[in-house]
């Protein structure tokens, strides 16, 4: 068995690897999802009920009895007896890979989704917290080189086994689900969307501001914002005060991202240093959207230099602007692009070859087992 420990089943990058990697378990090997969010659920929830035998449980996690939440994870864990465990929230793995000593022969990994701090004390307890998987001989995967450098500067011993394992996407599906989108598509107007969480890692004040420049040039555009977050209210906000209210859409989250980005001419990803990968750049590039993005260390990766889509100074949103207008002008070079973001996506971020890293380390060459 495998076990998937996950904080709860929302719509961010770490919740939709988890589950694309649980649809790409090997035949016949049993696994289970454990969420630990004191409130379970959530946008995806459905879909992962929907995969055949995966087992779901809840443990709430909570601060205040640390010491209880171990001991109940080591008997969860004690009676599935998982030969692997993969761990998607960095941090509480230290406790979650504290309880997985009660399985002695299971192997346990943990996803890192984000960079540590570049400054200021946090960027200490990143340190330290490498220093404790280290104890722990809890191996970190990092979700692209960028994160797997960042951590290696801050100048702690990585644990064995940690490396760098690009987060990967279920191309096919993608490409289907969006064929579908297109076929319902109604809007005629120029259709411009970002979809991430609504939190201080993204940046969608740029994003606001560039789309305001935006209708002034072009008029009719409207800009679907898909993601939830606690900065829902704030960003409303910006878009009232900036008279947006009218072409902006805040869609939520949605288990249904790539049938929405079926309907969408050009797709935006503006964000801060602190982004990771961003998942949902690499689906854009999948369905074969041209692409601007924030010129950070992650989007360098993923777009390939600039290769596969525009880049874009850090909050300068009258440069997001104007490549935004270039693009939906010229559609010719639009088309290029997005030809060149669909290939990178199918040979670098399919979900097959990031799931044949993560099964066949936890597998360790042994043959899953069969269905009964």
């Amino acid at each position: 068995m495998i076990v998937h420990v996950l904080g709860a089943m929302t719509a961010g990058g770490n919740e939709r690897l988890c589950l694309e990697l649980a649809r790409r378990a090997p035949p016949g090997l049993p696994q289970a999802l454990l969420t630990i969010d004191p409130s379970p659920g959530g946008p995806l929830e459905g879909l992962f009920r929907e995969i055949p035998g995966l087992r779901i449980i809840h443990v709430p996690y909570s601060r205040d009895d640390r010491a209880r939440f171990v001991l109940r994870v080591a008997w969860v864990l004690r009676s599935l007896d998982p030969i692997g465990i993969i761990s998607y929230p960095f941090g509480l793995h230290l406790l979650l890979s504290l309880a997985a000593k009660a399985v002695p022969r299971s192997k346990f990994i943990c996803h890192v989704g984000n960079p540590p701090p570049a400054e200021g004390p946090r960027r200490l307890l990143f340190r330290r917290i490498v220093s404790a998987s280290r104890w722990l001989r809890a191996p970190l995967w990092f979700c692209s080189e960028t994160v797997h450098e960042r951590f290696l500067a801050l100048g702690a011993r990585l644990p064995d086994n940690s490396r760098a394992t690009p987060n990967g996407i279920n191309v096919q599906a993608l490409r289907r689900d969006a064929l579908q989108g297109r076929t319902r598509r109604v809007v005629s107007r120029p259709v411009v969307s970002m979809v991430a969480r609504l939190d201080s890692i993204k940046d969608h004040d740029t994003l606001l501001r560039a789309f305001a420049q935006v209708r002034e040039r072009l008029g009719t555009v409207r800009l679907w914002i898909i993601g939830d977050g606690d900065r829902r209210g704030t960003l409303e906000r910006q878009t009232g005060a900036l008279g947006l209210t009218a072409a902006v859409d805040f869609l939520g989250a949605r288990p249904d991202v790539a049938t929405l980005l079926g309907q969408v001419d050009l797709f935006v990803f503006s964000t801060t240093p602190d982004e990771g990968f961003g998942i949902a750049l690499a689906e854009a590039m999948a369905i074969g959207l041209p692409i601007v993005a924030t010129d950070v260390a992650a989007c360098r990766e993923v777009l390939d230099g600039g290769n596969c889509g525009v880049l874009v100074p850090p909050h300068d949103a009258q440069a997001m602007a104007r490549e935004i207008v270039a693009l939906l002008e010229d559609p010719a070079r639009a088309a290029t692009l997005s030809g060149l973001a669909a290939a990178r996506a199918w040979t670098e971020y399919d979900i097959g070859r990031c799931a044949q890293r993560y099964y066949g380390y936890l597998l360790g060459g042994r043959p899953p087992l069969t269905a009964a």
